[in-house]
């Protein structure tokens, strides 16, 4: 291994290792791919945050292989160089997975108290965990390392656990969320938001699995592998969030269908939904933190998808023979901002 075992400089290491590395890196490039051509065959609308965030960070994991590759095989010697794509590849791909999770947090969390609060985190994860080990990265690579190897060596591995369980936290808060969305949406259908559930948990447990595997490969002193492996597993995770929104285009083809006929149909929102019926009007009414319903009067298409993004207020739709249903603030909007094979 060369000086500073990998955290400075190319890496001596023997075939093996190499050709595991290339591999990795070939997996990376091949995930990124494949990402980006499932983006563009199920995003019929190419805007919103959670388009763009898939594309920020499927890009980012390319842009991390191909920095580590020209600094570990030395194809490029200017260290500077390497780092600077490094940096640019990493915070894409790592602080881009956290926004994706994010940018779809408002399909099924009401409360933008806990929206905003997941948003400053990530925020926070920025300047705590990345900052720092990029200062510590240029000073690695600098004619005087040996400051800055120590403090590099043991900041990532903070790195590491730090954004690991930050993807956790707002996981679970998703997941957490959907529970309590499913109970509205299938009240009579236990067995499919149990499927549900037992899916996302599934998806879930394997993201975190991944992340344990990528730390372990750091405690075991493995850094050159660790840093090849981390952008195939990032490209997986990323993977992993087509069938997240699978499962949320099953929620809203089965929400109407499964609920009691003398309830409200329950449903997501679509612009012809925001068209009242003759003998109703359109009422704005006071924002309920409890609220955390879907509902409307239009039963959607399957073709519908998720046309979902927040709006500013919630909206009471008033029928002149007393006959009222709600409609959750955050199904308002822009629609098809964040949507996944809508049409």
């Amino acid at each position: 291994m060369a000086t500073g075992e990998g955290y400075r400089g190319g890496a001596d290491v023997t075939i093996p290792i190499a050709m595991t590395m290339a591999a990795f890196f070939g997996i990376s490039l091949y995930n990124v791919i494949e990402i980006n051509v499932q983006i563009f065959l199920q995003f019929r609308k190419r805007t919103g945050l959670y388009f763009w965030s898939l594309i920020w960070a499927s890009w980012g994991i390319a842009i991390h292989s191909i920095g580590f590759l020209l600094q570990f095989f030395q194809i490029c010697r200017n260290s500077y160089a390497n780092i600077t794509i490094i940096t640019i590849g990493g915070v894409s791909m790592v602080i881009g997975q956290s926004v994706v999770l994010y940018s779809r947090l408002h399909l099924v969390v009401d409360d933008r108290r806990k929206i905003r609060w997941i948003l400053k985190m990530i925020i926070l994860s920025f300047f705590l965990f990345t900052v720092p080990p990029t200062v510590l990265n240029y000073g690695s690579n600098s004619p005087h390392p040996h400051p800055f190897l120590r403090p590099f060596e043991i900041y990532e591995k903070v790195m590491l656990f730090g954004f690991a369980t930050q993807e956790l936290i707002i996981s679970s808060l998703y997941m957490w969320e959907t529970r309590k969305m499913l109970r509205l949406i299938t009240p009579n259908s236990s067995d499919t938001a149990r499927r549900v559930m037992k899916h996302l948990i599934y998806i879930n447990i394997l993201i975190i699995l991944m992340d344990i595997s990528i730390i372990g490969t750091e405690l075991g002193g493995a850094h050159v592998i660790q840093t090849t492996y981390k952008s195939a597993v990032y490209g997986v995770k990323l993977k992993l969030e087509f069938p997240v929104l699978n499962q949320l285009r099953a929620i809203v083809k089965r929400g109407g269908c499964s609920c009691d006929c003398s309830r409200p149909q329950i449903s997501f929102i679509t612009d012809e939904a925001m068209t009242p019926r003759p003998g109703y009007e359109l009422v704005p009414r006071r924002h309920s933190s409890t609220t955390n319903t879907f509902l409307s009067t239009h039963q959607p298409s399957v073709s519908s998808g998720l046309n979902l993004a927040p709006s500013l207020q919630p909206i009471k739709l008033v029928s002149h023979n007393n006959e009222s249903r709600l409609i959750s603030d955050q199904a308002l909007g822009r629609p098809r901002d964040y949507a996944a094979g809508s049409s």
